[in-house]
């Protein structure tokens, strides 16, 4: 039966390339010899040299290693950096300027889709569709905790969409935006660091709390940065508010089908899978089915970002047993079809 098709993104494995240990190519091979993909999805500024410009080396060198491996590219991630200048933001036309050469050097690399963000507004998107439309690129804007399907900057590409009614604009659901809870890891971290656990309690409640309203993320953020100041953390105050509000979304996980037509690629964000192959706070039983059943065929990207705090885990190791849960939902889904 067709559905979604499982890939990966080396994203997953960012402290290993920063260190060093991984070139690309050796990345890409050492996913292919654990079984990940066939979709490959790359970020654009973090594994490619002076990225957007993509020279005819590289190119040959990327799609060579692609093929040797049987991988076939997915998705590239694209930046829509408004504040790279230290005086201003970009303006609309330096915007598009910007994002056009990284959707070119998409097609050159053979990436059918690439992953923008929410500074891209409707006015610079739809100036940006003639460019994908020849180029044959799908753009998918990433809709990433702390946002859902009824965010205004969401709701406003939704309508830019039902008006141009093209194959060639969409979003990416990033899984990380409907959670059941903070994961365990973060608390256990962060409690090995010395937090005491009434702070982490108290994060918890506060949490639980806000998965019953909509909120502004910045403020909520900051009001987890005083929370921890209040405790005695301040040294991990920053990261414990990102974590607690930017990457463990609210979102209903049955709200995704309202957009299911106009998903072009799916980031399956992950922090952890334990040693029975659960996931303890992304609904995956319920997700890779609901996306099934919509009809969906594209890939989902395994996207570990548990790295950001734990530093003693695997990332390949969580990939492969992140993987590993996906096809046995996809198989028992599809076999009780």
């Amino acid at each position: 039966m067709s559905g979604p098709r499982l890939g990966v993104t080396l994203y997953s494995f960012t402290p290993d390339f920063h260190a060093g240990r991984y070139t690309l190519e050796e990345l890409i091979a050492k996913a292919a010899a654990l079984g990940m993909g066939p979709g490959l999805e790359v970020i654009g500024f973090q594994s490619i040299r002076d990225f957007p410009r993509v020279t005819d080396d590289f190119v040959l060198r990327f799609r060579r290693a692609v093929d040797e491996h049987g991988f076939e590219p997915s998705c590239l991630d694209i930046n829509v950096d408004v504040a790279n200048r230290s005086d201003r933001f970009l303006t609309e036309d330096e915007l598009v300027d910007y994002l056009s050469a990284q959707i070119e050097a998409a097609a050159k690399l053979g990436f059918p889709v690439v992953r923008s963000q929410a500074p891209a507004t409707p006015a610079v998107v739809e100036r940006l569709l003639p460019l994908l439309e020849r180029l044959e690129v799908k753009m998918g804007a990433e809709i990433h905790s702390a946002s859902t399907v009824e965010s205004p900057w969401v709701v406003a590409l939704r309508d830019l969409y039902d008006r141009l009614d093209t194959p060639y604009l969409g979003f990416i659901p990033d899984f990380g935006a409907s959670t059941l809870g903070i994961s365990p890891s973060v608390y256990e971290t962060y409690r090995a660091k010395g937090v005491p656990d009434e702070l982490l309690d108290a994060i918890a409640e506060r949490w639980d709390e806000l998965h019953t309203r909509t909120f502004e993320p910045g403020e909520e953020i900051g009001n987890l940065i005083g929370l921890a100041h209040q405790h005695g953390a301040g040294d991990h105050a920053v990261n414990l508010a990102v974590f607690a509000v930017g990457i463990h979304g609210h979102a209903d996980p049955l709200a995704w089908s309202e957009i299911m037509d106009d998903v072009v690629h799916v980031h399956g964000k992950f922090f952890a899978i334990d040693e029975d192959g659960h996931d303890p706070v992304v609904p995956f039983e319920q997700l890779l089915p609901l996306f099934a059943d919509g009809g969906y065929d594209g890939y989902v990207s395994s996207e570990y970002e548990g790295w950001h705090w734990d530093t003693t885990s695997d990332p390949f190791e969580m990939v492969v047993r992140q993987q590993e849960l996906s096809r046995r939902i996809l198989a028992e889904h599809d076999a009780a079809a």
